[in-house]
């Protein structure tokens, strides 16, 4: 018997005597995952979800000003009820992955479309700018953190040789809604006030419940073996594929299981273990992929995108009010981000299915791309250039959200990705959004102006983008030698 490892996949190949044949299923993803059907309107559902949460998060820009006007606080602090709304969502990943665990990916995402509209409902009464703080960025930020979560796994979990393309088309709703959302929060807020607004945003995040009842689960066991027993083998046969079905599936199979016995189940070895014991015991295992270069040089990466990620969407349409432009035609820069964004996302998508396209160089070049983009804000008040760098800034960051699935798992593996790391990311993702915007609103305030954050922001992400092209190169170089 020989055994091959391949990423997640242990091949088992056997030579046997003719009085005995034993057939393995490959890969339970390969024969489970649609690659379409069904999956189609999954990536519709998370298309419609990251409709309204990006619609949101990157409108936030317009409300902010009608805060900073009533409210009379800080921009720092002001900025606090956006940074939550944006972090918590990817700070509560672990956590939503664990719920969905045990609720499933349909009802936790029913769940968080409930709580978060209703937070947002109860934050339209706010008297103060903390309670709107809690209300709108924490109870909000708790509520979309499951459906967030379940917007990533669910169509890795239902799309493998067309995951970029799904991806893009799902993370596209960024781009389509901020183009809808932002005239629509100008518009609502002119007519209404900001608490008119919040409250009929919380009507439209409640529309998340409709999404969450199409993610219809996959008949799917993860960790399966299934085996046909033709023959009666030899023991020393039996015992070596025992020994590889659980290096393959990480199950211990109690003395005395033998080959009949496994037949009377059906050929079915279930793996019962709860949520906490998996994780930790896959980072026990994989310990060694956490602290691989590529991971490392990635989240690092990965940190600084989403530290300076959402200054743009929150400080850019202020900044422009500032020096005379009028709020509807500066609401219009976000319109113009996210027109872009919208098939800029698609555009990567089709890009990372490629084969002949390298994701890791593809995705460090755009976020270099896109911090030059952000560093040059400071130099135009002009409307026409602004447009130009907030295109820009949409089209280059798209790869950001196309790519993200695709790079981690294959630097990863999908097993991991689904186990532990897509949720790592995500909470490191909510740090970085978490103390960035506030830290910009930190800056703005010392010097009196946005143009600080607008440098130092459009400086790290380009720094960030430049190191992730440079050490993917070397990696490249390292693998070729090594041939």
């Amino acid at each position: 018997m020989d055994l091959e490892n391949d990423g997640e996949e242990i091949v088992v190949t056997t030579k046997l005597d003719p009085t005995c044949s034993l057939d393995i299923v490959k890969d339970e993803r390969e024969s489970s995952v649609p690659d379409g059907g069904w999956g189609w309107v999954v990536v519709l559902a998370t298309l419609t979800f990251n409709i309204i949460y990006d619609g949101c998060s990157y409108s936030f820009g317009i409300l902010y000003m009608d805060l900073l006007d009533h409210f009379g606080d800080t921009k720092s602090n002001t900025a606090w009820i956006g940074s939550l709304f944006f972090a918590v969502p990817l700070l509560c990943a672990p956590f939503a992955g664990m719920i969905t665990m045990k609720l499933g990916s349909r009802t936790a995402t029913m769940l968080g479309g409930l709580i978060a509209s209703v937070g947002f409902a109860i934050g339209s009464f706010s008297s103060s700018i903390w309670m709107l703080v809690i209300c709108y960025g924490l109870i909000g930020g708790i509520g979309m953190s499951l459906p967030y979560f379940n917007s990533l796994k669910t169509v890795t979990d239902y799309f493998d040789k067309r995951l970029a393309l799904a991806s893009g088309i799902a993370e596209s709703g960024a781009g389509l809604g901020t183009v809808i959302f932002a005239p629509f929060t100008e518009f609502l807020v002119t007519n209404f006030g900001w608490r008119g607004t919040i409250l009929i945003l919380s009507g439209v995040v409640a529309n998340i419940i409709v999404c969450g009842a199409l993610y219809r689960p996959l008949d799917r066991r993860d960790k399966v073996v299934e085996i046909e027993l033709i023959k009666q083998c030899s023991s020393e046969e039996e015992e070596t594929f025992i020994n590889a079905a659980e290096m393959k599936n990480d199950i211990d199979f109690k003395p005395g299981t033998n080959s009949s016995r496994l037949s009377e189940e059906n050929g079915s070895i279930l793996s019962d273990k709860n949520h906490t014991s998996k994780i930790k015991s896959f980072c026990q295992s994989h310990s060694s992929r956490m602290f691989s270069i590529p991971f490392i040089i990635f989240v690092i990466s990965n940190f600084v995108m989403y530290f300076w990620y959402d200054i743009p969407y929150v400080f850019l349409v202020d900044r422009s009010v500032s020096f005379g432009m009028s709020s509807q035609k500066a609401s219009y820069l976000l319109s113009i981000i996210g027109f872009v964004h919208l098939f800029s996302i698609i555009g990567y998508g089709l890009l990372g299915d490629r084969k002949f396209v390298n994701r890791a160089v593809l995705y460090g070049l755009s976020t270099a791309l896109c911090g030059v983009s952000v560093l040059l804000v400071p130099f135009f008040k002009q409307f026409p250039i602004l447009a130009i760098l907030s295109g820009c800034f949409g089209l280059f960051s798209a790869a950001t959200e196309a790519l993200l699935s695709c790079v981690l798992i294959d630097i990863v593996g999908k097993k991991a990705f689904d186990t532990f790391f897509c949720g790592f990311i995500l909470f490191m993702e909510g740090v970085a959004n978490l103390v960035g915007p506030p830290f910009a609103g930190f800056l703005s305030d010392v010097t009196g102006n946005y143009d600080a954050a607008f440098y130092v922001a459009g400086a790290c992400i380009t720094s960030a983008g430049v190191l992730y092209v440079t050490l993917s190169k070397v990696r490249i170089n390292s693998e070729k030698e090594k041939i």
